[in-house]
């Protein structure tokens, strides 16, 4: 499925989804229509849920360049205006940081300004030897946005990241490796391949027990103990009561092997390393 003025494309291919940034020309700059597009996606998986975990990625040899810095003339002068521009922006990021399936960024080439929060915001990130990413926004006198200003000191702790922000350093991949922001680094031609093939390990796991995880780990660094406390007593409430916990328990006192063992499903490379 494609998008305002194609822009982005999406698609599910074996529970997986595929959002793929299709902006080469400008290194996958965002535009306004990217950024509606990316919004569609997000109401799309919320309403149906039909997916198992998400791959994000970019074409052309990047993943994105951060905000279409040409637009930026285009932009209303107010400063209220632009600030609600912003805004809009925060709706379809907090879906994205909150989906509550695995998210993984396959990032090439440039992850800078907005695309750089966009990484952050995934779960899991792999990417290739080439990738370069930064939040560069310093260099044009802005302040980091879309998430980045949340994400960044609670990935890599605040001193790092006062250090990353004032700079605008731009990071290699081995130096994101280093930072622990990178699950892998991989060679150019197996990026997508093996981030669809971890992403199709989760297609065995439990949608609600990683969905309700992923949204309370997401509150744990602004909550105290008792709050996290209830979250957990009620999701593990909820999960208690699927058919996902029952088939694991049967299959525990059976003595029949577990549908997800993440270490099985890794040797065996079940879920498939798609193009």
């Amino acid at each position: 499925m494609t998008y305002p003025n194609n822009d982005i494309s999406y698609e599910i291919k074996d529970e997986i989804g595929i959002l793929t940034f299709n902006r080469p020309q400008a290194r996958n700059a965002l535009t306004t229509e990217i950024r509606l597009g990316i919004t569609q996606v997000m109401l799309e998986i919320r309403e149906k849920m039909n997916i198992k975990a998400l791959v994000v990625t970019g074409s052309g040899g990047n993943f994105c360049a951060g905000g279409d810095i040409k637009s930026f003339q285009e932009m209303a002068p107010e400063p209220t205006a632009r600030r609600e521009r912003v805004r809009r922006s925060h709706i379809w990021l907090d879906e994205f940081l909150n989906l509550e399936v695995p998210v993984i960024a396959a990032v090439d080439g440039a992850a800078m300004g907005a695309g750089f929060s966009i990484m952050l915001a995934c779960d899991f990130i792999f990417c290739t030897p080439r990738a370069r990413c930064s939040g560069i926004f310093v260099r044009t006198g802005l302040i980091p946005d879309m998430g980045c200003l949340f994400l960044l000191p609670r990935l890599v702790g605040l001193q790092k990241a006062r250090e990353l922000l004032y700079t605008g350093k731009i990071l290699k991949s081995d130096e994101m490796q280093a930072l622990g922001l990178v699950t892998e680094v991989v060679d150019e031609g197996d990026l997508f391949a093996q981030a669809f093939a971890f992403a199709s390990r989760f297609r065995h796991a439990s949608s609600t027990s990683i969905g309700i995880t992923k949204n309370i780990l997401n509150q744990s660094f602004h909550s105290d103990h008792r709050t996290i406390s209830e979250l957990e007593a009620y999701g593990q409430a909820v999960c208690f009561d699927t058919d996902y916990h029952r088939d694991a328990i049967d299959r525990f006192l059976n003595k029949q092997p577990a549908k997800f063992d993440w270490a099985s499903l890794e040797r065996e490379g079940k879920g498939g390393a798609q193009q």
